[in-house]
């Protein structure tokens, strides 16, 4: 045996995470060969195989968001696993063959089998996406999230759409989505890529509804019909508008236009001028938000009258400074001559419970 090569355990374990358990399946394989135990040989290339395979089933099944962290630490797990195998079926043997000045199996093989292996996993999806429904449309990014359109789209009207689902935070840097939109002859066809799982999702189906009805509030050049359609832009899904009352329009936000520190929650029933005298009549009131610190305003339409929530923990609402500031920009907010007479509500907002208290 001394004069013959083995991979050691160490060659084994690393070859099994940056190549995959079929190489160290190999190198097992290789061993086996020269301890002259053909049948163990072979059945470890099987086994290489047959594990490398459920892999690849795996990562098919995984949530989209959930692939490459798994990519990273799956590798990983499949390194720890092979040592203590290996160490138990041939430990004994590989050590005895060094400790007699035996020699190591060069990286040559398994370096080989990385790159085919490679070459085989990479080949199928380049030819994918050569053919991919993705190549016929033209792509428009907004902060990681993309809009997808067809050539005769107007960009104006894409824009429009990118910069509408932004302000809903449908559009979100922290979780980029993409959706298609498509000029169809006498209609525009806007299609929210998902997972065709969640086609028949009654939860994910009402959510979406919100998108949707809030995009129909919109006037775009033509009527705009509602679509899902699955990631490989291959399968849809007709989605017809929903008019519960259940169904809800999304509130829009945007910064404050000169002072970024101060988000606005918006109805969008609430005109344009209405929301720029609101933001210009906040920054007024320092004394009651320092500009240099973050605050959000929520404002909607309620009762024929503006209602402005503030969230403010309850453990709050009993500060007699708070309540009088409260009430001091309630006075501010209706004597500033806008549309509708405003309230003014505070709010928590925990995981378990929401509580309201309104400013008289």
């Amino acid at each position: 045996m001394a004069d013959k090569k083995l991979y050691n355990l160490r060659q084994i374990q690393i070859w099994c995470v940056l190549g995959s358990p079929f190489v160290a399946g190999i190198l097992i394989s290789q061993n086996y060969s020269k301890f002259g135990e053909g049948r163990k040989s072979t059945l470890w290339i099987f086994i290489g195989t047959l594990w490398t395979l459920a892999l690849f089933g795996i990562a098919m099944l995984m949530p989209d968001g959930t692939t490459r962290s798994a990519g990273m630490l799956i590798p990983l797990l499949n390194g720890a696993l092979i040592h203590p195998i290996v160490d138990r079926l041939q430990g004994e043997r590989i050590r005895t063959h060094f400790e007699n000045d035996g020699c190591k199996s060069s990286n040559g093989l398994p370096i080989v089998l990385s790159l085919i292996l490679m070459a085989l996993i990479l080949t199928p999806t380049i030819l994918l996406d050569r053919i991919s429904n993705t190549n016929n449309y033209l792509r428009a990014d907004f902060n990681g999230n993309g809009v997808l359109y067809s050539h005769n789209t107007s960009v104006e009207e894409v824009d429009k759409l990118g910069n509408i689902l932004t302000r809903v935070e449908y559009f979100s840097p922290e979780n980029p989505v993409e959706v298609v939109f498509e000029d169809c002859d006498s209609v525009i066809e806007l299609k929210l890529v998902s997972d065709k799982d969640y086609f028949n999702n009654s939860e994910f189906l009402n959510e979406i509804q919100s998108v949707f009805k809030h995009v129909s509030l919109y006037d775009f050049s033509k009527p705009v019909g509602f679509n899902l359609i699955d990631k490989y832009l291959k399968k849809e899904k007709r989605i017809h508008l929903s008019q519960s009352d259940s169904i809800q329009y999304l509130m829009e936000s945007v910064p404050f236009v000169d002072n970024e520190n101060f988000r606005l929650y918006y109805d969008i029933m609430i005109p344009e001028p209405e929301r720029a005298k609101f933001q210009d009549l906040i920054l007024q009131l320092d004394n009651l938000f320092p500009h240099q610190y973050q605050y959000s305003f929520i404002c909607e339409v309620a009762d024929n009258s503006f209602l402005l929530n503030l969230y403010i923990p309850k453990t709050e609402w009993n500060n007699p400074k708070l309540i009088s500031e409260a009430k001091l920009l309630k006075t501010e907010l209706n004597q500033a001559d806008f549309s509708k007479p405003f309230r003014v509500k505070l709010f928590e907002n925990s995981e378990t419970n929401y509580e309201e208290f309104e400013i008289q």
